[in-house]
């Protein structure tokens, strides 16, 4: 006979202990908020590498963070592989971090493989709630439509690729990109082309290809666009100006009140003492003339100066109908030597040049006046009524006229009156005074600043992250770029954007910052095995210049007697040239060598091969095995005797670990303390 606690109990039991599970499950208490310092500089405002839960410098750059679930997620290119944008095109992939804190990152792997393409950038990913699938959309110079995307049933893939997607041809889209998803469920993508404009383009309800509708933003010499909305105003974050991989530009935006526009910012062009006064925003051109052939095109123009205060330009054009296609004039002066212009046929770029000096000084603020005749092929430009120039040129026949003042790091602004436009028979095609309205000109638009500098870097995007109670957290992302090619260094920003009370966003605060997360909780570093010595994770930054007779070693105290079965430092490999060249790392091994302090010999070492350390700041973990003895003190040593490139290291100057030191020898045998240097390490001994 079977007892209760038979088959069948036993299935009860289960059957019951299932039930309560799933109460249990249905009413477990929700996950906790947390509040997370985003630290992004030391004490001494340096930058700081943040490294995931296994001690590895987190390598996802120029892409996004996102929210699914209870979980943050990170997608970002990867450089570990050495790869250096226009010197090679050793793609190193695409990859994911997921953290529930913002802070502790680990490395989930690859969401597109290396060398899947050759030069593509900036993973965005968002969530299909119709088709239940994740969407990844990148960018790919080499790719038909200049954009892949890819979908995965989870946010750390395996993502897979979908046909190329059409874009309209209208909205020249070739580079940076992000991804929007409304209220409603509706996708859009929001591209830059090349650094000129920034359109946003709706997405069919798959978010795989164009859906027809777009907007085309009017900002010009612009890049890395990212939308969020707050209150019903859809915001448009950018790169302002363009500038790949540089250390600081600016970071501007314009709202808008669907995402399709029009997208509103800074008005470049004012009406000042009745003269138009042009403040960057470039291409400003008349609201009439594509079919305006032979005409004259004469102003009064005082160019100012530059935001440096060091020269004043003024720009105007003729024949031009699209921004940057037709001919452009630059009128420019120092104050002190006599001034020149430039003339030039652009297509997007120069085509063609020349310059004409002139035979007086153009002062900032001076008034001249300018006309350019325009007959047949021939270009005629007088200043003060001297001719200077005479140019003649097939490639455009027609077009508007216009100003332009370059709105990059070194802003251009020139004040402009009395313009006519007037036909070879005499007609008066277009005449302004400026006591009016802008109406007769397509006038640019500029950006409204909240940063000149993106905090040291770019900006990537600004990341909604929805909360369960309360509002969401605007987070701003820039990538830190050293202008190095070795972008595996670049470090981050992030900082939760603030807004005024009319809904304008306030500028960074370019400092270390605390967000409420809901949800979010605690993470922890993953643990090591039989951990006896570290200097932590936090706090620091990275140095290369192990090379030849330049050594480094990190000086330790033995916590307890046993085996030395692990120590880990943090190294990488990169090039000794300086700036954005291409760089040669080390092809000689990195020495590692471990000593005995209390009688100064090698107790152990090796050479490990340049191939298996990359371009990031990774742990090097080398396994000595030998025996150490509690409270002896012990020397990691590292050197190569490579004539080429340098391997580098992690460090922190405040004294995290106390049990030691760092040390840098430039030749001989004798090593100079650093005080209260440490690099990155730690050990780990077993009884």
């Amino acid at each position: 006979m079977t007892s209760f606690f038979g088959m069948r109990g036993i299935r009860f039991v289960l059957a019951l202990t299932m039930a309560l599970g799933g109460l249990l499950i249905l009413t477990a208490p929700a996950r906790a908020a947390v509040d997370t310092d985003l630290t992004s500089f030391d004490a001494a405002g340096n930058q700081v590498v943040r490294f995931d839960t296994d001690g590895n410098a987190v390598d996802a750059h120029d892409g996004a963070i996102a929210r699914f679930g209870g979980t943050y997620y990170l997608y970002g290119t990867s450089y570990d592989c050495g790869y250096q944008w226009t010197y090679n095109d050793t793609f190193c992939g695409f990859k994911v971090y997921s953290s529930p804190d913002l802070v502790h990152w680990t490395d989930r792997g690859h969401v597109a493989a290396p060398r899947s393409c050759r030069y593509c950038f900036r993973p965005h990913v968002v969530y299909n709630r119709a088709t239940s699938r994740y969407v990844m959309w990148v960018n790919d110079q080499d790719a038909t439509d200049k954009f892949r995307v890819y979908t995965s049933r989870t946010p750390t893939g395996p993502f897979t690729e979908q046909p190329v997607p059409d874009l309209p041809d209208q909205t020249h889209c070739t580079a940076d990109l992000a991804v929007f998803v409304d209220d409603d469920g509706t996708g859009y993508l929001t591209c830059s082309n090349a650094g000129w404009h920034i359109a946003v383009i709706q997405l069919t309800a798959d978010y795989l290809r164009a859906a027809g509708p777009y907007d085309i933003t009017g900002v010009t010499r612009v890049e890395a666009p990212s939308i969020f909305k707050r209150n019903g105003t859809y915001y448009l974050t950018m790169s302002d100006p363009n500038c790949g991989y540089c250390t600081g530009t600016g970071t501007a935006y314009l709202t808008a009140k669907s995402p399709l526009g029009p997208w509103r910012g800074r008005d470049a062009w004012t009406a000042e003492d009745g003269a138009l006064t042009a403040r960057g925003g470039l291409y400003g051109l008349s609201q009439q003339g594509e079919d305006w052939s032979d005409y004259t095109f004469s102003f009064d123009v005082a160019p100012l100066s530059t935001s440096s205060g060091t020269s004043a330009q003024a720009g105007f054009s003729v024949r031009m109908n699209r921004d940057d296609y037709g001919y452009l004039f630059l009128l420019t002066g120092s104050g002190t030597a006599n001034g020149k212009l430039s003339v030039l046929r652009r297509a997007g770029a120069t085509q063609a040049s020349h310059v004409v000096p002139l035979d007086k000084p153009i002062v900032a603020g001076e008034w001249h006046h300018v006309a350019v005749t325009a007959a047949g092929a021939t270009l005629t430009t007088s200043i003060d009524g001297v001719q200077v120039d005479r140019y003649t040129d097939t490639t455009y026949a027609t077009g508007k006229v216009g100003f332009r003042e370059w709105n990059g790091a070194n802003l251009e602004s020139a004040r402009f009156d009395n313009v006519n436009v007037t036909s070879a028979d005499g007609r008066t095609l277009l005449s302004d005074d400026f006591s009016g309205d802008f109406s007769r000109w397509v006038v640019p638009t500029s950006g409204i600043k909240i940063s000149d500098d993106s905090c040291g870097g770019q900006p990537a995007q600004v990341a909604t992250l929805p909360s369960r109670h309360g509002a969401p957290t605007y987070l701003y992302f820039s990538d830190l770029w050293d202008f190095h090619t070795n972008e595996a260094l670049a470090n981050y920003y992030w900082q939760p954007l603030s807004f005024g009370s009319d809904g304008a966003i306030q500028p960074l605060t370019c400092a270390n910052s605390r967000v409420h997360l809901d949800p979010g909780h605690p993470g922890h570093q993953r643990p090591i095995r039989a951990l006896d010595q570290t200097s932590g994770v936090t706090g620091f930054r990275t140095t290369c210049d192990i090379a030849g007779t330049t050594r480094r070693e990190q000086g330790f105290t033995a916590g307890r007697t046993g085996r030395l079965t692990s120590l880990a430092v943090t190294v990488f490999k990169d090039g000794t040239e300086s700036g954005r060249v291409f760089r040669t790392p080390p092809s000689d091994p990195l020495d590692v060598e471990l000593v005995d302090r209390s009688t100064g010999t090698t107790v152990w070492s090796a050479s490990v091969p340049a191939s298996t350390i990359g371009w990031s700041a990774r742990n090097l973990t080398v396994r000595p095995g030998v025996r150490v003895r509690r409270g002896a003190q012990y020397a990691l040593r590292l050197g190569t005797p490579a004539a080429t490139g340098c391997y580098g290291v992690a460090f922190n100057d405040e004294n995290p670990y106390s049990g030691g030191t760092s040390a840098i020898s430039t030749g001989g045998a004798d090593f100079t303390p650093e005080p209260a240097r440490d690099l990155k390490f730690h050990t780990s001994v077993e009884r």
